[in-house]
């Protein structure tokens, strides 16, 4: 820069001294050689032709020696498979009595057999007394309604067919429309909500019981008779 104020100042007279380069500059001191292309090592590293690296050969794998270590890994799984299951067969039976004292120990600790009191109260007295009557009354009833239930049961059994007897001979009598067994079932029906039904009834079952037996006594009469005179004819 003072160089070339210098030089615009004076460019009329120029100083001889003033076109003088400045001599503190240390770039002017530098060579001004142009570099040749050619010795550029980037430039070279470019053009030059890479070779290509090594490539490390592949293995084949034949199919008879894959086949040979698929059934080298399948026999050794089958034989792991079975051993675990030859241990679990033979541990789960060993099982129960390594856990019953356990359990029979840890039972006894927290619900013990036998409860011993010393000196029992009038209310344990009491609760003990309460608590034993009140099982017998309960089996009692239990036993009382099964008993009803199975009574219930039977009756039912025994009733069902004169029940539908009696509603097939009430919708026979509307369609034939009989007077007669009309007022026969309403005289029934009638009497079934007095009182004196259950000795009528009884009364007539009996009448039919008798006159089956002596209907069963007739025929073995005559079975009887039937059989002498066929003994007379064989005799004679």
């Amino acid at each position: 820069m003072d160089t070339l104020g210098q030089a615009q100042l004076g460019s009329a007279n120029p100083d001889p001294v003033s076109t003088k380069s400045y001599p503190m500059n240390p770039y002017l001191k530098a060579s001004k050689t142009v570099p040749n292309p050619q010795s550029d090592p980037m430039k070279s590293v470019d053009n030059a032709d890479l070779e290509p690296l090594p490539s490390e050969p592949m293995v084949e794998f034949l199919p008879h020696l894959i086949a040979a270590l698929v059934s080298a890994v399948d026999k050794s799984g089958q034989e792991q498979q079975a051993h675990f299951r030859q241990q679990l067969a033979d541990w789960l039976p060993q099982l129960p009595a390594r856990l019953n004292p356990a359990i029979e120990q840890y039972l006894d600790k927290v619900v013990p057999k036998v409860v011993k009191v010393d000196q029992p109260g009038r209310t344990v007295l009491l609760l003990v007394r309460y608590l034993t009557v009140g099982m017998v009354v309960a089996g009692l009833a239990v036993g009382g309604l099964f008993f009803a239930w199975l009574h219930a049961r039977q009756e039912r059994d025994a009733f069902a067919p004169g029940y539908w007897q009696y509603r097939y001979l009430k919708a026979k009598t509307i369609v034939d429309r009989s007077a007669a067994i009309r007022r026969l079932l309403t005289q029934t029906d009638t009497l079934f909500s007095s009182p004196t039904f259950s000795d009528e009834l009884t009364r007539l079952e009996n009448i039919v019981d008798a006159r089956q037996q002596q209907y069963n006594l007739q025929i073995r009469e005559a079975s009887l008779l039937h059989s002498t005179e066929k003994r007379s004819k064989i005799v004679k």
